[in-house]
């Protein structure tokens, strides 16, 4: 059994924070999906699932304005934030905290940004990409839950080696490929 797993993060812990988790055992299947808040509940969540990557919606790497691996992405059409904006730093020095305790519970993380995500996938929405993963969702989901799925979906292609990944001397990005018509 694999688990994988996708954070929306929110730069404070008093904003939501996406969460989703997919359960591979022959076929994959959502095993959690909502809105956290505190580091606390993160880690606890993530500590009783030991997810085996985790695909993290904010910069791993810091940056003052834009980093060489952003402006790749928006060379190729899509659309980020510099990590050096005041809130962009704020949730860079969160998720550089978290993946630093992840990685001493033996937890990768990996970077994704999930609109872009969806973007490269060529799919129209979530649900869309979703049921082509055959990971059927709930409708209703909020933005942050949409965001924590598509991530735990580039968490899946990335250790199935299809991710497709965008890599600067500063960073490392994944996205998916093309999934949908």
């Amino acid at each position: 059994m694999v688990i994988y797993a996708g954070i929306d993060l929110a730069g404070s812990p008093r904003n939501p924070t996406g969460v989703a988790l997919i359960k591979h055992n022959g076929e994959a299947r959502i095993v959690f999906i909502g809105v956290l808040y505190s580091d606390g509940e993160i880690i606890d969540l993530l500590g009783a699932f030991k997810p085996n990557i985790v695909a993290l919606d904010a910069p791993l790497t810091p940056g003052h304005g834009y980093r060489e691996v952003d402006l790749l992405l928006l060379n190729n059409g899509y659309r980020v934030l510099p990590p050096g904006w005041r809130g962009m730093r704020l949730l860079y020095e969160r998720a550089a905290r978290l993946t630093r305790i992840l990685f001493n519970i033996g937890i990768g993380v990996v970077e994704t940004h999930p609109r872009s995500a969806l973007k490269s996938s060529r799919c129209r929405s979530i649900y869309e990409l979703a049921e082509k993963m055959n990971l059927p969702a709930r409708t209703g989901l909020t933005r942050d839950e949409e965001d924590a799925l598509i991530a735990s979906i580039v968490a899946m292609e990335y250790a199935r080696g299809e991710a497709v990944s965008f890599k600067a001397p500063d960073g490392e990005i994944f996205l998916l490929k093309p999934l949908c018509g």
